[in-house]
């Protein structure tokens, strides 16, 4: 057992560090001695503690054995569940609760949400400041280390790090997460177009903190020479824990065991529990470019010597849009997508290893060089799509279905850019991410408060990464008439295309493609210098509706072949992005959405979005050789 932890520790030092590093707000907080009695953390683990400097250093350790136990009255709080001594039953996190129930009466108890109480123990091998990562807890947490509240957050896919002193010994953290209400959430701006999953969906682990802490880390490639040489600047945050002093910070770049450039990027006074920024640039001669199809990686390590350091995989490449195309490392890029699933069956948004690599798998047999996510990505997440070479349209800000936005006070506004900017911050470094995109389904020209967002959060965006383009998704239903406002702010426009499924039912197939060219001729006219992708395209497939009928396998198969030989042979178009990879759940009382209004006979299965090329379980539709004889005919 010790050996497997030992292991998994490894793992998340080089696939994890940077996301575990960035640090959140939240100040030290004091906490007693140890109790509880659950199982110590080995002497593995415990020296893997004492060797750490801080979240990105080696002392990582993942949390992963937890107990859980419901409390369906809210009444642990009282009854000091904070302390951890409420029994419970053992669970592996990320683990979600509600996760097995999204249809019927079990399915809607479910949606609704509840309050439940995680716990786990471990042992502090020394005396000193120690941090408890979140990659993600829906919706509402409060941390406990025994026995006191040491951290609250509210949200979900968003890391947040409870920090408190330790002395040495046993110690407890307890988490009382309450996901009631979904459409409470949703007013007060965290609506989720899936289900209402809740718990502590993404790792957690322990790191204890020493003189120096290393944060968000940013990788920005220019290419020199054609393709001959490779200038990559770095950049990373450096955090001095201890008293005013001068701190270094020095690395290597390598591939197959050979440096190939050493980093110095000097010495730097640091006052008292302040940080800075380090930067260095390094120049690669005939470097292993990254790109779909050949995703060359580098090994990146950068440290303060003796006191904290940082290993990252990085993938060397340069995106350009220019002229309303998109390009990676000078050559035309056309994207040919599938999006990411938020779920898993029975696993909810509480993804294991296990499921992120049969996603990636599904996503690589579709044929994609790329992908789209409305919710952050864990960083084991995105790992996997930099390993695989495949592209990400990364939506940064709220969530928001067609044409609503919940953000209209200049407080609300501000949170919302803050949101994008952690997640950008988070994932600068993977080759992987394409885009920052802000909006989804953004209605004409957008409300005020939401121009307000866009123009301020691009501004930032840039700011803080140059290298990507800041884009938006339109409603292809009711695009926007004018060019200037928040559009002026964006590099890349996406829209959604829904054409024969919730519009142009009453069209011809011959029909359907006229209306799909006069909407991008439209967009190609408003935005004549901006890349134009079309970000979501697909019909619901079910085995619940006969033969070719429409809704049905064969229909959604057929629809999806002849939408993209169309769209994909339009000229200005710099990719289709395919909604979605698999079936996923939504709420218990969807039955469809919009198009019942055109077929009112039509019967889905209640509580999935059936838009995937996969069922909720996994199983191939025949819509996935459409998309990928597209796909691959096109390349």
């Amino acid at each position: 057992m010790l050996r497997r932890l030992a292991s998994a520790v490894l793992l998340i030092v080089v696939a994890c560090a940077v996301a575990l590093a960035l640090v959140l707000r939240g100040e030290d907080a004091p906490a007693p001695g140890g109790s509880g009695a659950g199982a110590r953390l080995g002497a593995a683990q415990a020296r893997l503690l004492q060797m750490g400097a801080g979240p990105a250093g080696s002392a990582i350790v993942t949390l992963g054995r937890w107990r859980y136990r419901a409390d369906p009255d809210d009444r642990g709080r009282d009854r000091g569940w904070g302390r951890g001594d409420f029994g419970g039953r053992t669970v592996r996190v990320p683990y979600s609760p509600n996760a097995t129930a999204y249809r019927g009466a079990g399915g809607r108890r479910a949606y609704a949400g509840a309050v439940g109480w995680f716990a786990t123990e471990f042992t502090a091998p020394a005396a000193g400041r120690y941090a408890v990562r979140f990659e993600s807890a829906h919706h509402r947490a409060t941390v406990f280390v025994d026995g006191t509240a040491v951290r609250q957050h509210v949200g979900a896919y968003e890391p947040f790090t409870a920090r408190v002193r330790l002395g040495r010994g046993r110690h407890t953290v307890a988490v009382r997460v309450d996901w009631r209400g979904p459409r409470r959430q949703a007013e007060r701006g965290w609506a989720r177009a899936w289900f209402n999953y809740g718990g502590l969906n993404r790792p957690v682990t322990l790191m204890r903190l020493g003189r120096s802490e290393l944060g968000a880390l940013s990788v920005r490639t220019r290419l020199r020479g054609g393709r001959r040489r490779a200038r990559v600047d770095i950049s990373l945050r450096v955090r001095n824990r201890d008293v005013a002093r001068s701190v270094h910070l020095r690395g290597t770049i390598s591939r197959a065991g050979r440096t190939v450039a050493p980093l110095d990027f000097g010495a730097a006074p640091l006052g008292a529990s302040r940080s800075r920024q380090f930067t260095t640039s390094a120049t690669i001669d005939a470097p292993a470019l990254w790109a779909p199809g050949s995703p060359a990686l580098y090994d990146l390590r950068i440290e303060v010597p003796g006191e904290a350091s940082l290993r990252r995989r990085i993938g060397l490449r340069e995106i350009g849009w220019d002229g309303g195309r998109l390009q990676l490392n000078g050559r035309a890029l056309v994207l040919h997508g599938v999006a990411l699933p938020p779920d898993a069956r029975g696993r909810g948004d509480a993804l294991h290893p296990a499921d992120e690599e049969r996603i990636v798998a599904q996503l690589r047999a579709t044929g994609a060089n790329a992908t789209r996510s409305q919710l952050p990505l864990s960083e084991s997440m995105l790992a996997r799509l930099d390993a695989a070479g495949i592209l990400l349209w990364q939506e940064v800000g709220p969530w928001e279905p067609g044409g609503r936005w919940r953000f209209e006070t200049p407080t609300q506004i501000e949170a919302a850019g803050d949101r994008a900017l952690r997640v950008a911050e988070a994932g600068q470094a993977h080759p992987s991410v394409l885009t920052w995109t802000l909006t989804n389904e953004v209605a004409g020209n957008g409300q005020p408060a939401q121009q307000e967002y866009v123009r301020r959060t691009a501004r930032a965006l840039r700011a803080l990464d140059a290298t990507r383009p800041v884009a938006a998704d339109l409603w292809g239903r009711v695009l926007p008439n004018r060019s200037g406002g928040m559009f002026a702010a964006l590099d890349a426009i996406g829209v959604t295309d829904y054409i024969g499924w919730y519009e142009g039912l009453d069209l011809d197939d011959a029909g359907q493609a006229a209306q799909a060219r006069a909407r991008l001729a439209k967009l190609r006219s408003l935005f004549p210098g901006k890349p134009v992708v079309v970000t979501e395209l697909g019909a619901a497939g079910s085995a619940r509706v006969a033969g070719g009928g429409f809704g049905g396998l064969r229909h959604q198969a057929q629809l999806l072949s002849r939408r993209l030989r169309g769209l994909l042979r339009e000229p200005g178009v710099s990719g289709v992005i395919v909604w979605n990879l698999r079936d996923y759940a939504l709420r218990p009382d969807f039955r469809g959405g919009s198009v019942l209004d055109e077929r009112p006979g039509l019967r889905l299965t209640p509580g999935l979005n059936e838009k995937g090329l996969y069922d909720f379980a996994g199983r191939v539709k025949p819509a996935l050789a459409s998309v990928r004889h597209a796909y691959r005919a096109r390349r």
